[in-house]
């Protein structure tokens, strides 16, 4: 028997648990200067291209029953870095397979465009349908080239490219992380602008830092998240363009903890600590609250910190089960003073990968180890 061997790429998969992604690519030709890559509090696995042979047992996971796009550029839960799919030097090889495994789902892939000329896009089209996720923050020429740490001939090729790819029917997203503290809000609302006549959605990332980030680009990624919000907001009611923020403060939470806190009441625990994180923390608090008379145990809910990333991380996504620890200490020692003690952690679910771990490998097990109080995942 062959020694039998997981490459990073499969373990990823694996591990998030996600249908139909297929990370082929760990390799950049872009310099983003705010790239999360440069500024993590932990290695991040740079695997260049991945070798075809590893990506044909990938596509053996594939499932054709599945409504989930087959997705090239993503890599989660995020312990290797994400790169150009479409610059694979195998890419047509590759996007062959998946349409013999695959005929009819969509093929879709995160680009910053700079590969798709109308000559490759000609190329794409025997692999229809597919879409791109084009990463776009400024349609000034020096502020693109600033930003993604290219020339202007790049720009031109990924600027180009929404119409090229708008013509040939080809499904088109844009990608902004707007940065107003280094372009100005009207450099923003001149490129949704520019964009709306050839994509169907638009995607907005908030810019994120950690403490590692050197004091010049803290100032450049610093921006009033309700503020973005609001603008994009008014973006969408007068271009009449389906704009999706994410991690939107200003948007309800989604989440129902009903019927998770009545299955813990019949589990018999009598009180019930919930760590949240900073994003969540207010309105999840609140709805907790609202729902706790309806139950026969009692819930306590508890911020937790980003410890590790520091900066202005507060998404649950990159907790790490130390900051939950920490976390979890201070509020047992608090709560114990006014004599109440919890029998049950609940963390959010998606600060974990499907073997229990966060993105450092640490299982979320630790915690009832050191307290002796079983965790749910919520």
């Amino acid at each position: 028997m062959h020694e039998m061997k997981v490459s990073k790429f499969l373990y990823e998969t694996l591990a998030g648990g996600y249908t139909n992604q297929l990370p082929i690519a760990s390799v950049c030709n872009g310099h983003c200067f705010f790239c999360s890559n440069d500024m993590n509090p932990f290695p991040i696995y740079r695997e260049g291209f991945r070798p075809l042979e590893d990506v044909k047992r990938g596509i053996a996971l594939l499932d054709p029953a599945s409504p989930a796009e087959v997705r090239i550029g993503d890599s989660l839960p995020g312990r290797v870095s994400e790169g150009e799919a479409l610059r694979h030097p195998q890419i047509f090889d590759i996007l062959k397979l998946i349409r013999q495994k695959i005929p009819n789902k969509v093929i879709q892939a995160n680009t910053n465009g700079t590969v798709l000329t109308p000559e490759f896009i000609d190329k794409l089209k025997a692999f229809q349908p597919m879409r791109f996720s084009i990463s776009y923050h400024s349609d000034t020429p020096e502020q693109w080239c600033r930003i993604f740490g290219l020339g202007e001939k790049d720009f031109q090729t990924a600027r180009k490219a929404f119409f090229h790819l708008a013509k040939e029917k080809f499904l088109v997203e844009g990608v902004i992380v707007p940065l107003p503290s280094l372009v100005g809000w009207d450099d923003i609302e001149k490129t949704v602008n520019s964009l709306r006549p050839f994509i169907g959605n638009l995607i907005v990332y908030p810019p994120g830092y950690s403490a590692l980030a050197a004091e010049e680009l803290k100032k450049a990624l610093d921006t009033d998240y309700s503020e973005m919000s609001r603008f994009f907001q008014r973006l969408r009611k007068n271009f009449r363009i389906n704009i999706q923020v994410m991690s939107d403060p200003l948007r309800p939470l989604d989440f129902h903890p009903a019927g998770f806190m009545q299955r813990t009441a019949e589990a018999k625990h009598k009180s019930v600590l919930w760590l949240f994180s900073e994003a969540a923390f207010e309105k999840a608090s609140e709805i907790l609250e609202a729902q706790t008379p309806f139950v026969t145990n009692a819930h306590h809910p508890w911020l937790v910190k980003n410890l590790t990333y520091g900066g202005n991380i507060v998404c649950a996504g990159l907790l790490m089960v130390k900051d939950f620890e920490t976390a979890a200490e201070k509020a047992l020692e608090e709560l114990g003073g006014r004599d109440i003690r919890p029998d049950l952690f609940i963390l959010p679910q998606i600060a974990f990968d499907r073997f229990g771990e966060d993105l450092t490998g640490v299982p979320y097990s630790r915690l009832a180890e050191r307290w002796d109080i079983p965790v749910w995942l919520g």
